[in-house]
């Protein structure tokens, strides 16, 4: 039985793990700074509001012009002339200073998005935070774990038409409310600290319906996943967004009445 005190103790934590969750998403350059996502090609081209003409091949390799004027900086080195960087793969990604301003380089679906971000967004300086459900200790369960190793496992994101890859090493297997139910895991096989991307029915009218993500702690045979720490996806605050969506399996038919509600 929980009391009054290791209830109220729980209770103090999530806060404060919240907190920490909406000072990253707030940062000056977090997800909410993002203001616009342009697909790169392989014909040198300007993109609107950004310095430079840009480009990228097949295997991920970015070519960048830029003059001294613009001010762009890696590595708090300026950047003046043609400049190459990669070849990003997979979900690889780097950032260039512009002034107050970064600019994202990132490999997404097969291609290359170039991303600004700007402290001053739209998104940023709108934003008013994002509830959460109360924090419950019930919501802390404990399953099984079932080893399955898949590699690339492919999923669909917010980019619509574009697939993102992800590695599985298994899946988690618990009951909610009497109903058995089971998560596709991803991260790396044999690592202790993985994280599934979910939806379940709260979807249709409290949570954000696309997805949710939550880290999941494996310990030999058995997962531990706090529902409470289930965090909305980037695409849910910003167009310029390219989160990966939950694999079918992973649109659970109960009710998840946990962790943060749609913004």
């Amino acid at each position: 039985m929980t009391t009054t005190s290791e209830s109220t103790s729980f209770t103090a934590e999530h806060e404060r793990w919240h907190e920490s969750v909406e000072a990253q998403r707030t940062s000056p350059h977090g997800p909410l700074s993002l203001t616009a996502i342009h697909w790169l090609v392989d014909t040198p081209s300007e993109l609107p509001g950004l310095p430079g003409t840009w480009s990228a091949t097949d295997d991920g390799t970015v070519t960048v012009t830029l003059a001294a004027s613009d001010g762009v900086t890696r590595d708090g080195q300026l950047l003046d002339g043609t400049v190459t960087l990669g070849p990003l793969t997979g979900l690889e990604a780097l950032l260039l200073e512009w002034g107050d301003k970064r600019i994202q380089v990132a490999a997404r679906s097969g291609s290359i998005a170039v991303r600004p971000q700007d402290p001053a967004s739209p998104d940023r300086a709108n934003y008013t935070g994002t509830a959460t459900f109360p924090a419950d200790p019930a919501w802390v369960i404990t399953g099984r774990y079932q080893p399955n190793p898949r590699a690339e496992v492919e999923v669909d994101s917010f980019v619509p038409g574009a697939k993102q890859q992800y590695d599985s090493p298994g899946q988690a297997h618990f009951t909610v409310d009497g109903q058995d139910v089971a998560l596709t895991l991803f991260g790396a096989p044999g690592a202790s600290q993985l994280r599934a991307i979910f939806a379940d029915a709260t979807g249709a009218d409290l949570t954000f319906p696309a997805a949710r993500f939550v880290p999941v702690t494996r310990d030999g045979d058995t997962v531990t996943i706090d529902f409470n720490r289930a965090t909305n996806p980037p695409c849910a605050y910003s167009a310029s967004a390219t989160c990966p969506f939950p694999p079918p399996e992973n649109r659970l038919p109960v009710r998840i009445e946990a962790g943060e509600l749609r913004p």
